[in-house]
């Protein structure tokens, strides 16, 4: 039988394609494959684009091989007849088989393999080298991405006797470029010096630590950013039209220096003219003067611009207009460089609040949360309340985080639905577990503490801690709620069993047992008042060689006494945050009393306040002071020995020893005073290269105070100073604090300690 060649090899499809290579079309009988190990005939047929029966001519081989060879499967195909039947002839791709990766230290080798499965050529895949050169080619844009420009991917094929092939890829790193220059020109407004202060990206400076800047690290999405960050620079300075010319990269023949040059072109600076605001908006024109911060005259700012459309949709947010439209309307006046400024604004729709989901409620009732909102359904959307409905929720001490989404309700114009999500830090805890103080010694703890009762937000407390100074046993009940306007109702019992030599204080010992009652109402969204009621006993015991002044008032006053005292308390509080906040104040002021019926009559005053503000996203300026004074009624000449302040030691002035500060007694120890005085200020950051770690922080603070023996004793020059750093960290055991400082006036008789720390201890 005579064959009719049709072969057709890859490379050659047109040309034979092109040539008469039999006299006439023929029907098919039959399709043979040749030359398969792995592949099933089927799949050969499957993409096979004839069938037995159909008329086969040479205008159709050009497809038939190309349909083949699109499959990925073979690396030459060919066809030829035999008779009627068509003769398929395939050389199969190998399959992968091992891949060894050496050399990658910046990428992992797992990720890589990744990659490589993705793009088809991973193992069991059948070879594919035009795949496997694109992986190459993308690897070497993905080092490049990282700034490590002068990578070498060498890259070998090696068949095995199986019929398959390994792949062995070994990367040469090489270093990462650093940024060399970074010139600036076209400019005349500004030095270059100025302008390059404001790029992250630039030579490391003199004193820069190598392992640590990263300001000489090359990347295009970095650079990006600084260009956009010198635009805004100089449209907050007037000049509108300035624009980035032109900017050139390049790299070093080593590749592993990158040199860029940026030309800006300023422009002229522009004031502002005419300042308006158009639009049916129903502000008024006291509303409009405080929210526009635009000034005519003075030169125009991008960004107290953008400052005032922010004030103006806050007036427009508080009337229900969440996404009311702001848009400036600029009239420019070349001639005079002057820019006029039409302040429109499209109201819109009234926006109202439909739903209100709450997520990731896994431990709290639904209820507890939503009582916390002040943003309502079916009310108005308001920015403020939502964002005051934020700051409440995070304020709860069993909320880590809480977030709120805006979501448009698909169909409306008018309607948003809220997505609260609330992610829970564990409240309820059993804690069996001891710790150590400088002052207090080894301290063992025992108790049940929930802040979330059982879901409801109640708090329950059940407390033993022992140490040489405390002895403590505590059960207390708190609902936050007791009524539905916010009024809390708490009740607390206690024993205190308190040794006054073991605290560096006096030789005397005292034990208390007593109960109360408290109840918080609040007046507004910052503030409320407090009121505690109680019962108490308490029995003095006198150590061998007690001072003379508490000999003195137990002679004349006893060894027992039945108090029932009573405080009442002002707060503001405006903290974003009940732990480590950034933002925010608090202040109390208390007075605390006996009540006729007292064994004992005296009054305590003091108030004690927090000020923290937001330096950057990461750190915070925490300014804090307490001043409390006191006196005694009746045959009581200031306070009882037992209520006098202290100041020295980690809760206090740091750097000098627990309660050692103030006045001395007949044995030279400190015995306090009727009148405190204490400042701090400091600075809270998080662990630098760590500051995901919630529970920690560190500070560099100044610490100021002292106690003196009453008003009249009052000396600014007897105002103790330290400075130092210091950490808290929030364990599982309780709060670890920790402190370095450095006494700045310490006088003779002061009893100095650089070091404290405190474990276990509640502050």
């Amino acid at each position: 039988m005579k064959i009719h060649p049709l072969s057709l090899t890859i490379a050659s499809a047109l040309a034979v394609s092109s040539q008469t290579v039999f006299a006439a079309s023929f029907v098919v009988q039959d399709i043979r494959v040749q030359g398969l190990q792995r592949v099933a005939t089927g799949t050969v047929l499957n993409y096979l684009p004839v069938r037995v029966g159909q008329s086969f001519d040479e205008n159709q081989v050009q497809s038939a091989v190309q349909s083949l060879y699109q499959s990925g499967l073979f690396e030459d195909v060919q066809l030829s007849r035999q008779g009627n039947v068509l003769v398929v002839s395939v050389s199969e791709r190998s399959a992968i088989g091992r891949i060894n990766i050496t050399g990658n230290s910046k990428l992992k080798t797992e990720q890589l393999l990744q990659a490589m499965k993705a793009e088809k050529v991973g193992r069991g895949d059948t070879l594919n080298r035009s795949a496997l050169q694109t992986f190459q080619t993308k690897l070497q844009a993905q080092y490049a991405a990282m700034g490590y420009h002068g990578v070498k991917i060498n890259t070998q094929v090696q068949p095995q006797s199986d019929g398959r092939v390994d792949i062995n890829m070994n990367i040469s790193e090489g270093k990462e470029a650093r940024i060399k220059q970074l010139t600036i020109t076209g400019n005349q407004a500004f030095s270059e010096s100025e302008l390059l202060k404001q790029l992250d990206s630039g030579p490391s400076g003199i004193f820069s630590i190598p392992f640590f800047s990263t300001r000489d690290k090359y990347a295009k999405e970095k650079l990006i950013g600084d260009l956009d960050g010198l635009t805004s620079f100089y449209r907050d300075r007037g000049y509108l039209n300035f624009k980035i010319a032109n900017t050139d990269v390049s790299l070093s023949p080593d590749k592993q220096g990158v040199f860029i040059k940026v030309a800006v072109d300023e422009g002229a600076q522009y004031r502002l003219g005419k300042v308006g605001v158009s639009g049916n908006h129903g502000l008024s024109p006291a509303q409009i003067q405080q929210a526009v911060t635009l000034v005519p005259g003075q030169v125009f700012s991008q960004k107290i611009m953008e400052e005032t459309r922010k004030n103006l949709a806050n007036e427009l947010g508080k009337q229900g207009y969440a996404f009311a439209k702001i848009n400036p309307i600029p009239q420019i006046d070349n001639a005079n460089n002057r820019v006029a400024l039409d302040l429109n604004i499209a109201l819109g729709k009234r926006t109202y609040v439909r739903r209100i989901n709450i997520r990731g409620n896994n431990r709290t009732k639904d209820g507890v949360y939503r009582r916390e909102m002040r943003q309502l359904e079916s009310a108005s959307f308001s920015p403020q309340q939502l964002e005051r409905s934020k700051t409440r929720l995070q304020r709860l001490p069993y909320v880590e985080s809480a977030q709120i989404n805006v979501e448009p309700v698909a169909g409306t114009t008018d309607q948003v639905d809220l997505n609260v999500i609330i992610a829970e830090r564990s409240s309820n805890q059993f804690r069996v577990g001891a710790g150590y103080s400088q002052n207090n010694g080894v301290l063992l703890n025992l108790g049940v503490k929930q802040d979330n009762f059982m879901g409801t937000g109640k708090k329950l407390e059940v407390d033993f801690d022992n140490s040489k100074v405390n002895k403590n046993y505590r059960i207390s009940y708190t609902n936050p709620y007791y009524t539905q306007n916010g009024v809390s109702r708490g009740f607390s019992l206690y024993y205190n069993d308190y040794d006054a030599e073991a605290d560096d204080i006096s030789e005397y010992a005292t034990n208390r047992l007593g109960g109360s009652v408290n109840f918080g109402v609040p007046l507004s969204e910052h503030n409320a008042v407090n009121l505690s009621v109680g019962y108490e006993q308490r029995e003095i015991t006198l150590g061998s060689d007690a001072a003379d002044h508490i000999t003195a008032f137990t002679d004349t006053n006893g060894f027992e006494y039945n108090q029932i005292p009573v405080k009442v308390s002002f707060v503001h509080d405006s903290r974003d945050r009940v732990i480590f906040p950034s933002e925010g104040q608090r202040h109390r002021v208390s007075l605390q009393a006996a009540l006729p019926g007292s064994d004992l009559e005296y009054q305590k005053l003091s108030y004690d306040g927090a000020y923290y503000q937001a330096i950057n996203e990461d750190m915070t300026f925490a300014l804090k002071g307490r001043v409390a004074a006191g006196s005694g009624r009746g045959d009581i000449d200031g306070l009882p020995f037992f209520e006098k302040y202290n100041a020295g030691g980690i809760r206090s002035v740091r750097g000098y020893e627990s309660n050692s500060l103030g006045p001395r007694d007949s044995n030279g120890d400190a015995k306090g005073g009727d009148l405190l005085v204490a400042a701090s200020a400091e600075v809270l950051f998080p662990v630098p290269f760590a500051s995901d770690m919630k529970n920690l922080r560190l500070s560099a603070f100044i610490d100021a105070g002292n106690v003196f023996e009453d008003f009249d004793s009052f000396d600014s020059g007897d105002i103790r100073y330290s400075a130092g750093v210091g950490a808290v960290w929030l364990s599982p055991l309780g709060p670890f604090e920790l402190s370095y400082a450095k006494p700045l006036n310490s006088k003779d008789g002061d009893d100095e300690q650089v070091v404290q720390f405190s474990i276990g201890a509640s502050f």
